[in-house]
């Protein structure tokens, strides 16, 4: 596995994890839990890897290898950013048990606080876990012993599954990040649990903790420090005391194996983090990082555009930053002329970016890059909002389609404004009864597809007598805070819905193929089209019209465009989607009556259960559609040209007279949104960009 690359660099013999230097110990006070108590002194351990070139130097550093069979686990310490990373590499017992490796240390501790990076992984298509062990003993003795046999280790983990639900062709790849008790023979007890997808490629920071009998889980995103992407609290009195350690297990029977890669390792007894809860201290000392920002939240909503972004960047223990080289892209584009007055080097810098960066009714991804005066220590933060205005989402000729409001009765509609509708919170049924489209009953391959032929027992919520899935509430999160069906926060209501005490309704359970008909009014104009929508994995959609009949079965359709709907982590997370024709923004014509259909798309099987649909939002436009152009200039005594990324390619040909057009298929690199060549032909080219 080659480790993967981010934005921070890190030099041989650069500090390890917070708070201790290369693989230091420190001996510290024991934890004050109310139980169980402790009166030995508990060791702060943390391990960057970089000093090791073998197993024989891991093991003569105090760490223990507890595998089944020790030739079926290999440890290695590749290159990674600048420094090393720990590769672990395990394959299963043939037909007698999974693969596993497991490394630890000997030392015990009643409270603890373990922490680790992932560094590297291979996504959704090795179905395997990520594991932080605590109070980890032999279930046969109690005790820590120095060649521990897996099958009889016992303890409290914290577990991400990269792909819960199997990595054969036709599973789900979606994964779970978990709190577990172990038992003698890899039993387990789920005590947390949370939907969530690490997107691949990106390195993810795993904390466990735990005081007394409570214990808490959290996932960080080292793109993202201010906030952990979930928090998982859970209460067990099963253990009190034991060793920490990390491990790797193949969840695909007696057949899969183990195979990523970590980084930066922290145990002690206790919370060390100098930061600010929720903001996470970076793993790398001194590396300067975002703290707080402006817009919060990573995934935000109805952000005034007016209030433009700010952010404060620091560095724990504290550091010179290069306030000048902060970098600011939206849309992959450099807007750092807009972080104005830049501030000069300092410890603590903050920015507040100028006035009319942001304009209303326009979706953002945004980038900022920070890093220290020497220019060695780095990160970025990434975060994705909107600036839509909730009251202006249904004031004509804007209009908004609730995803669970499609037709009914065989083609039938409601006009707009249409009744919001439901059960509020209090138990209230708000409207129904043909006011609103609750429990209105759609008719199979006329207002909809489904494969399913009866409703899904708890995926009913707002058509119950549908195969349609449809939701309202919390399903991601179940533990000691989160409940099947609990009401969402604040922040994902839109006050519409608040006013009335409803929670807002999505479609879930969707599978590729499955469709759904709207019938709308909709006035003389162009559109951009935003699908609002909330996923843990990256899938397809697809916008048709109806041009036959909607009232009969066997409907054709034309293509308006597709939504590619990228990773959001988790289905809560909710971003804009832009329609796409060709790559570019789909410009939609409509006027009057017509018929919308909204398909999934994907690879059956692996893209089923991604998403919660939320609604489609038609914006008002008075742009058209415009064909891309290659933009071409000189380089030196090259040629630099670049495009619009997927689905544009470019070929060449020598002559028009009679061409002959030749595909380029390498040293094309990406500059945001755009491909770009750099080459040095000899003699006359001439270069077109073809699609699909």
């Amino acid at each position: 596995m080659t480790p993967i690359n981010t934005t921070h660099t890190r030099n041989v013999g650069r500090p390890c994890p917070l708070p201790a230097m290369v693989c230091s110990i420190a001996l510290v006070a024991a934890s004050s839990a109310v139980w169980p108590a402790t009166t030995h002194a508990q060791q702060v351990f943390s391990d960057n890897f970089d000093s090791y070139s073998s197993v024989a130097d891991f093991t003569a550093a105090g760490w223990k290898l507890s595998a089944l069979n020790a030739a079926l686990v290999t440890t290695t310490f590749p290159a990674f950013e600048g420094g090393k990373a720990l590769r672990i590499q395990a394959n299963p017992v043939p037909g007698a048990a999974p693969a596993v490796g497991m490394w630890y240390r000997m030392q015990e501790y009643t409270d603890f606080y373990v922490a680790l990076d992932i560094a590297s992984w291979p996504g959704t298509d090795k179905n395997q876990a990520v594991v932080l062990f605590g109070r980890l003993t032999d279930a046969n003795t109690g005790d820590i012993p120095a060649n521990l046999n897996p099958a009889s280790a016992q303890g409290v983990i914290c577990n991400y599954d990269t792909s819960q639900y199997g990595e054969n062709p036709t599973d789900r790849r979606q994964g779970q990040f978990q709190i577990n008790v172990v038992n003698a023979g890899f039993a387990t007890r789920t005590i947390a649990v949370a939907e969530i997808t690490f997107e691949p490629g990106r390195p993810y920071r795993l904390v466990f903790k735990c005081e007394g009998y409570h214990y808490t889980a959290q996932a960080y995103d080292l793109h993202d420090l201010t906030r952990p992407l979930v928090t998982l609290e859970s209460e067990d009195g099963s253990f009190d005391r034991g060793a920490c350690g990390f491990l790797g297990f193949s969840r695909q029977g007696n057949v899969g194996t183990v195979d990523f890669a970590v980084d930066n390792y922290y145990c002690g007894p206790s919370d060390p983090n100098p930061a600010t809860p929720p903001a996470l201290a970076h793993p790398i000392p001194k590396t300067p990082q975002v703290v707080v920002r402006n817009p919060e939240r990573r995934f935000t909503n109805f952000h005034p555009a007016e209030q433009g972004i700010s952010f404060t960047a620091t560095a724990f223990p504290v550091n010179e930053i290069d306030g000048r080289a902060t970098k600011l892209y939206l849309n992959g584009a450099d807007m750092s002329a807009f972080l104005q007055p830049t501030p000069a080097a300092g410890t603590n810098v903050s920015f507040t970016t100028a006035p009319g960066l942001l304009k209303p009714n326009n979706v953002y991804s945004a980038r900022i890059e920070v890093q220290d005066v020497t220019g060695t220590l780095k990160s970025v933060n990434t975060f994705w909002f909107d600036t839509f205005v909730e009251s202006d989402l249904d004031k004509p000729p804007a209009k908004t389609i609730e995803c669970e409001d499609y037709n009914y009765w065989s083609g039938s509609y409601q006009l707009d404004p249409i009744p919001l509708s439901g059960w509020n919170l209090d138990g209230f049924y708000i409207n129904g009864g043909g006011v609103g489209y609750a429990d209105l009953e759609g008719t199979a391959d006329i207002d909809f597809h489904d494969n399913r032929t009866s409703p899904e027992n708890g995926w009913s919520d707002f058509r119950s007598t549908d195969p349609v899935g449809t939701s309202t509430g919390n399903r991601d999160i179940e533990d000691l805070n989160h409940a099947q069906g609990d009401p969402l926060p604040d922040y994902l209501i839109r006050q519409k819905y608040s006013a009335l005490r409803l929670q807002e309704y999505v479609v879930a359970r969707t599978e590729p193929g499955e469709w759904l008909n709207y019938t709308r009014s909709f006035a003389n104009t162009n559109y951009l089209v935003y699908l609002r929508v909330g996923s843990f994995g990256a899938t397809e959609a697809e916008l048709s019209l109806v041009t036959s009949d909607p009232t009969q079965p066997d409907q054709t359709t034309t293509l308006l465009g597709k939504f590619s709907i990228p990773n959001n982590l988790m289905h809560v997370n909710y971003t804009y989607v832009p329609l796409l024709d060709a790559g570019l923004p789909a410009v939609v014509h409509l006027a009057g009556t017509n018929t919308i259909r909204l398909t999934m798309r994907g690879t059956t099987g692996q893209d089923n259960r991604k998403v919660y649909l939320n609604y489609l939002l038609f914006v008002p436009t008075a742009q058209t559609q415009v064909l891309p152009s290659i933009q071409i200039e000189k380089q030196g005594n090259s040629v630099k040209l670049s495009w619009p990324a997927v689905p544009w390619r470019l070929q060449w040909t020598p002559s028009l007279a009679t061409p002959v057009w030749n595909e380029v298929t390498s040293g094309i690199t990406t500059a945001g949104d755009r491909y770009v060549l750099v080459e040095s032909p000899t003699g006359e080219r001439f270069y077109r960009l073809v699609y699909p």
